[in-house]
């Protein structure tokens, strides 16, 4: 691998005590010098918590061909038992960072209440798995390897302490050198990871055989974190509208609340073999006998 040439006066936008200082050299040091070796992103992380004031990393490589894969994480063991295993297995498609990569978001710094849908925070999602990561505070890097893949950096902070709006303008600022930085460590690491199947295409068949096409796009928004009137505007109909097609997925399916139509979702998205085109609920209704 070439040479990594860094003009720091240029990239850095810290003041001058703060970019002289040890601490911050020292983390600069260990990042580059662990370019394509194991412990790069765990430097990676230190020096991100450095730039932003959070404390706590995961970072991720999103894909259109594959599941997210686990690249690196510091989150304290008591959240990422809870919450980790059951967001690799499909929980993951209702995360706002997630669907940035699913639009072709560009490189960015974006905090999750500036990318959440209106509804977000009342959601099944956010009260029963967001609310177990005990995050208070979370923000994203996104950084683009090419038009199917991609590196998220998740920032996060369980005290009651908020992020300033310096921290985060320094974020973005230093946002170019950190995405070089990862891209030239992923370019080095290409092809030692096992993939597991994707689950975008099984998240757009959710419900296809037992709902009509616009049953199915007000579930997949209500999954997301829209609320009716989010909906209505996305779909361009009106608010007593969505509402009719609520009632009818909830006859449909014979459930009685958002909590049942989460839980379905997780259960079903998560046994769809690989990369099969068929509907989830189909399947999971076959191997439970659910009527």
């Amino acid at each position: 691998m070439g040479t990594v040439t860094l003009h720091l006066s240029e990239v850095f936008p810290l003041s001058q005590a703060e970019l002289a200082s040890a601490h911050w050299q020292g983390l600069l040091a260990n990042i580059i010098n662990s370019l394509a070796q194991e412990e790069f992103y765990q430097n990676f992380s230190r020096g991100c918590e450095y730039l932003s004031g959070y404390d706590s990393v995961l970072i991720v490589w999103f894909s259109s061909e594959h599941r997210p894969v686990h690249l690196y994480d510091d989150v304290p063991e008591e959240f990422a038992k809870q919450t980790m295993p059951p967001w690799f297995e499909g929980a993951y498609l209702l995360d706002p960072f997630y669907q940035l990569f699913v639009d072709n978001a560009p490189d960015g710094v974006y905090p999750l209440v500036d990318v959440a849908p209106d509804f977000f925070f009342e959601t099944e999602y956010a009260h029963n798995f967001y609310s177990n990561t005990g995050l208070k505070d979370e923000c994203a890097l996104l950084v683009n390897l090419d038009k199917d893949h991609a590196i998220l950096v998740s920032l996060g902070r369980r005290d009651e302490g908020t992020v300033s709006a310096a921290n985060i303008d320094t974020l973005k600022l230093t946002l170019p050198v950190l995405a070089t930085l990862c891209r030239k460590q992923q370019s080095a690491g290409e092809g030692e990871i096992t993939f597991s199947a994707p689950l975008d295409k099984a998240f757009r068949n959710f419900g296809r055989d037992h709902l009509s096409k616009r049953e199915c796009e007000v579930i997949q928004l209500i999954l997301k974190g829209h609320s009716n009137k989010g909906i209505a505007q996305l779909l361009d109909i009106s608010v007593d509208t969505v509402k009719v097609f609520n009632k009818r997925f909830h006859t449909k399916l014979n459930i009685s609340s958002q909590a049942e139509l989460f839980s379905l979702f997780l259960e079903a998205i998560s046994l769809v073999p690989f990369d099969a085109d068929i509907d989830p609920l189909t399947h999971y209704f076959e191997i439970t006998q659910r009527p």
